[in-house]
């Protein structure tokens, strides 16, 4: 299974920011080859004052 390099990631996001700020960076590795150790990201879908939060945020997938 993948390993994240921290058990937990936080981050505090400034008001008003540019669409496409960087906000968090994230790493996982996994110990497999080739396409068994592929790691792709994604958010955990919540609301944010009765909104999805992928109105707010989105990651990329490939790189996190």
């Amino acid at each position: 299974a993948p390993v994240f390099a921290q058990e937990r990631y936080s981050a505090r996001v400034s008001e008003n920011n540019l669409a496409g700020a960087l906000v968090l960076t994230v790493l996982a590795r996994d110990a497999d080859w080739g396409q068994n150790a592929r790691v792709r990201y994604r958010l955990w879908e919540g609301r944010v004052r009765g909104a999805a939060l992928s109105s707010y945020v989105s990651v990329q997938a490939e790189t996190g």
